[in-house]
C-alpha cells in the first residue's frame, strides 16, 4: 500500500472539545478533529466508541483520516463511561442509537452536513447499522469487526444464553456485561424490544440499508461468527466484506493488523478501496498523535478519578484473576518465566517482586520437588512481595501446604530440602532511591534471581522498582520482566478455558476475569497503567543497567517477557 509523508508534522491537525445534546437533552462531549478551521466543503465521519471505551480510543484512526483529507466527530456515549451524560449502568443499545444519530443532527445544524460518513466498531457496529437503516444523512457505513449477533456474542463469552434465559423470565439485576456493570434488566429488555439483540434483527437493518457498507472481519475473531457475518452482509451489491489478517476481535492487539485496518478504512471512506493503481494513504505524523494522545489521557484522568485505593483495586483483582491461573496457558507462562531464570542451584535467592497468590512460588517449589539433590544441600530461599495484604495471604496459605497438598500429591520434601518462604507487604509506587530511606529492605546484591511478573504496568514510576531490582541482584544475576502487551486480547485464552478446562463451579470465576480484565483496559485508556512492547522493556531494563536482554513472547502470545543480566 503506498504511504505519502504526513503534513501534520506541521501542526495542520486540531482536536476542539466540544458538547452538544442529543434528542432526549443529555448531554454529549465529543472532539472535532480537522486539519483546516473552514470546514465549508469538508467531508465528515462521525465515529462512535467501542463499548466500554471513550472517544481518546478512537483517536489514531480519526487522525489517519483528518491526514486524508476528512473531519472527524468523535464522542462518548452517554449512560457510558468517559465524558458524556449519564452512569455506565443506565447504557442501552436504543440509547447508543440515538447518540449516533444526534452526532449526525449537531454536523447538520452546525456545518449544513447533511451527507456523513460513520464508522463503528464491535458492539457499536451493531447500534451503527440500525441508525443507517434509519436515517438518510449516513451515505456510506464502515464496520469494524462489528458484532451483529449480540446473543451468540454474549452466549460464546458467558457460556449461557442470557438473553434466551431472560427471555424465559430469569429476572437480571445489576449485572457485569463485557466488563462493566449494567441494570441488566433495562440493557437485555431494550435490547429485545427493539430487535438489537437477535441476527434477524440485524439481517433486517441491512435490507432496509442502500448505502455502500464496508465490514472489515478480524481473521481470529473468537466474539462473532464469520456465518453470521455472511448472513448479514454477503451476496448484498452494496457490501464489501474485508478480511485483516492475523487480527483478533480487538485490532489494536496486532500492530501490523491495525495499520492495516487504519488505511482500508481511510480508502472505505473515500470510496477507493480495491481501486487499482492503488491511492496513496497519507499517515499522520506520530508526535502529533502522541501529544494529542497524551492531552486526552491527562483529561480522562481528571474527569475519570479512580473511586478506589490501588491496594482495594487488587485485591478484588486478584481474587478475580485466581480463575486464570488454573487455565493451562498460565501455567505455560509461569512455566517459561521460571525457566528463563535458569537453574536454581543450592542456596539460590529468589525475589519474587509482585508475587500476587503466589503461583510462581507454588511452581518453584514443585520444581524443588522434582529435583534430585544431597540431602544437605542448602535450600533456596523465596522472598515474595506484594502490595496486597490479601495476596500475601494467599501466597502464606498456598506455600504452607494448605492447598499444595491438593496440587502437589506428592509428599513434601524433608526440611533440608524445602524452600524457606519469606513475606513482605510493600508498596512498589513508594519508592524514591534518592531519599535512601523508601527503598526496599534489602542489602545491595542480595538476590541470585528475581521475578517481576505482569507488575511493572502498573507502576507510576516502573524505573524506580527497576533500579531498586538492579541494586539488590548480585552482579551475573538474572532479572526476568513481563507485562501485558498494549491492547491485548485474552479472548482466545478466556474461551479456551471456559470451554475445555473449566468445570461448572469455575465459570463464574472466570467471568469475573473477563470483568477485571475490562477494568484493566479502561486503566490503559486512562493512562493509569501502562502496557509495554518488548522492545519498551528492554529499553526500560538497559536504562537501569541490565544488559543481554532476550525477548519473549508468551501466554497466547499476549504477554512480552524479557530476561536480562546484570
Amino acid at each position: 500500500m503506498a504511504v505519502e509523508s504526513s503534513p501534520t508534522e506541521r501542526g495542520q491537525i486540531h482536536s476542539e472539545l466540544i458538547s452538544y445534546e442529543n434528542r432526549a437533552g443529555r448531554r454529549i462531549t465529543a472532539y472535532l478533529d480537522a486539519a483546516v478551521r473552514d470546514l465549508t466543503g469538508v467531508q465528515f465521519v462521525l465515529m462512535a466508541p467501542k463499548y466500554g471505551e471513550t472517544k481518546k480510543n478512537n483517536l489514531q484512526l480519526a487522525y489517519y483520516l483528518v491526514a486524508n483529507g476528512f473531519a472527524v466527530l468523535r464522542f462518548d456515549f452517554t449512560n457510558h463511561v468517559g465524558e458524556s451524560e449519564g452512569a455506565m449502568e443506565d447504557f442501552t443499545m436504543p440509547g447508543a442509537v440515538d447518540d449516533i444519530v444526534a452526532g449526525l443532527d449537531f454536523l447538520e445544524r452546525r456545518f449544513e452536513a447533511d451527507s456523513v460518513v460513520v464508522v463503528a466498531s464491535s458492539l457499536s457496529g451493531r447500534c451503527a447499522l440500525r441508525a443507517a437503516a434509519q436515517d438518510p444523512r449516513i451515505e456510506r457505513l464502515i464496520c469494524l469487526v462489528g458484532v451483529v449477533n449480540l446473543q451468540r456474542t454474549i452466549l460464546e463469552m458467558y457460556q449461557e444464553d442470557v438473553f434466551g434465559l431472560y427471555l424465559e423470565g430469569r429476572v437480571y439485576g445489576p449485572t457485569s456485561f463485557l466488563g462493566f456493570v449494567t441494570n441488566g434488566a433495562s440493557f437485555l429488555g431494550t435490547a429485545v424490544e427493539t430487535n438489537l439483540h437477535a441476527l434477524d434483527g440485524a439481517i433486517r437493518d441491512m435490507e432496509a440499508i442502500e448505502i455502500p457498507v464496508t465490514y472489515f472481519c478480524a481473521e481470529r475473531d473468537l466474539w462473532v461468527d464469520g456465518a453470521d457475518v455472511q448472513r448479514v452482509f454477503g451476496g448484498r451489491g452494496n457490501c464489501r466484506l474485508v478480511p485483516i489478517e492475523g487480527a483478533m476481535h480487538e485490532l489494536r492487539e496486532n500492530i501490523r493488523a491495525a495499520e492495516t485496518a487504519y488505511r482500508s478504512t481511510v480508502l472505505a471512506c473515500l470510496g477507493r478501496l480495491g481501486d487499482t493503481p492503488e491511492p496513496a494513504v497519507v499517515v499522520p505524523d506520530k508526535r502529533v498523535v502522541l501529544a494529542q494522545n497524551k492531552r486526552e489521557r491527562d483529561r480522562l484522568r481528571q474527569i475519570l478519578p479512580e473511586n478506589v485505593v490501588e491496594s482495594e483495586f487488587w485485591t478484588r483483582y486478584l481474587s478475580r484473576y485466581a480463575a486464570l491461573e488454573r487455565a493451562g496457558a498460565y501455567r505455560d507462562y509461569v512455566h517459561t518465566v521460571g525457566t528463563l531464570l535458569g537453574e536454581f542451584t543450592p542456596g539460590c535467592r529468589v525475589l519474587d517482586a509482585g508475587c500476587g497468590n503466589g503461583h510462581f512460588g507454588i511452581w518453584l517449589w514443585l520444581r524443588t520437588l522434582q529435583e534430585e539433590r544431597p540431602r544437605a544441600a542448602q535450600p533456596e530461599v523465596y522472598v515474595g512481595v506484594d502490595l496486597t495484604a490479601g495476596g500475601l495471604r494467599d501466597s502464606i496459605r498456598r506455600h504452607s501446604g494448605l492447598v499444595l497438598e491438593r496440587e502437589a500429591p506428592e509428599a513434601a520434601p524433608p526440611p533440608d530440602r524445602a524452600l524457606q518462604f519469606t513475606y513482605l507487604q510493600f508498596d512498589f509506587d513508594r519508592i524514591e532511591p534518592t531519599d535512601g530511606q523508601s527503598v526496599l529492605p534489602f542489602a545491595d546484591a542480595t538476590f541470585d534471581k528475581v521475578c517481576c511478573s505482569l507488575v511493572i504496568s502498573y507502576l507510576k514510576a516502573p524505573e524506580r522498582l527497576l533500579a531498586e531490582l538492579y541494586r539488590v541482584l548480585r552482579p551475573g544475576g538474572v532479572l526476568v520482566l513481563s507485562s501485558m502487551k498494549p491492547y491485548c486480547d485474552l479472548s482466545s485464552l478466556y474461551r479456551d478455558y471456559v470451554v475445555h478446562e473449566a468445570g461448572k463451579d469455575d465459570l463464574e470465576w472466570a467471568r469475573g476475569m473477563l470483568h477485571a480484565a475490562g477494568q484493566l483496559k479502561l486503566k490503559e485508556e486512562k493512562g493509569s497503567y501502562t502496557f509495554f512492547l518488548a522492545q519498551e522493556l528492554e529499553d526500560l531494563a538497559r536504562s537501569a543497567g541490565f544488559h543481554s536482554p532476550e525477548a519473549h513472547s508468551t501466554f497466547g502470545n499476549q504477554t512480552n517477557v524479557v530476561r536480562v543480566v546484570k
